[in-house]
């Protein structure tokens, strides 16, 4: 067998190392304008903050990161009441590929949830509740096949909710206090343990939630029908 001269085992092993490095700046940067955007200058910064190109998001501290130190990936971003007013850079948090649970809840960020927020594949959990999201909830979120819990409560969401059948997993889906509008999809209501749409704007007869969720979690939509709300669907009229 050819042997290879030592000078050209050693270039392989740089370039090697060169674009493993790389890859893991580029993850860093998208991190970072992540941040930018999230963020308008108005969160403290101090020596715990990070999220700067010149620390690890893994081996330093930043806050709201938890890594999955083994496989050396970011896996959890939690940033709940960190006073962020900025907007969600869906296309730079999903080049994290191993991301599971993002969380901003109780910030005031603003404009609308991205469609590419379906590059996040591994993403389990998404919470972004008591902020000031507007728009619709896009319907590329049913392409999130993990997803597990999606709350978006008590923002300023419009427009009809999307189809979440295709995401057999989910087992919570809070989205009271909004103006969404039009029926309620089919969900998956025998897997769900947590699901409220009250107070928004939406209207014709509730699916059969298998007697899994009270009056509760649908009061405060005047056009909504039938269990286990008390007003009765209207007949329908024959064809």
């Amino acid at each position: 067998m050819e042997r290879k001269p030592i000078w050209a085992l050693s270039i392989s092993i740089f370039l090697l190392v060169t674009i493993a490095n790389s890859e893991v700046e580029e993850v860093k940067q998208a991190l970072v304008q992540f941040m930018q955007k999230l963020s308008s200058g108005n969160v403290p910064r101090d020596q715990n903050w990070g999220w700067n190109m010149s620390s690890d998001p893994c081996y330093d501290i930043w806050a709201g990161v938890t890594c999955d130190m083994r496989l050396q990936s970011v896996r959890k971003i939690v940033l709940d009441g960190f006073n962020l007013s900025g907007t969600l850079d869906a296309s730079s948090v999903c080049m994290i590929k191993s991301l599971a649970v993002l969380s901003l809840e109780g910030n005031s960020v603003a404009g609308e949830i991205p469609e590419d927020i379906s590059n996040c594949k591994q993403l389990t959990h998404l919470f972004i509740s008591n902020n000031q999201f507007s728009g619709a909830i896009p319907v590329s979120i049913s392409q999130l096949g993990n997803l597990k819990g999606l709350e978006v409560s008590n923002n300023n969401l419009s427009g009809e909710l999307p189809d979440f059948s295709r995401i057999s997993g989910l087992i919570g889906f809070l989205a009271e206090n909004n103006y969404l509008s039009g029926r309620i999809p089919d969900f998956s209501f025998s897997n769900l343990m947590q699901f409220n749409v009250s107070n928004n704007r939406l209207s014709g007869p509730i699916p059969d939630v298998r007697g899994r969720f009270g009056a509760d979690s649908f009061s405060g939509n005047p056009g909504l029908c039938g269990k286990p709300l008390s007003n009765a669907c209207p007949p329908t009229s024959p064809s």
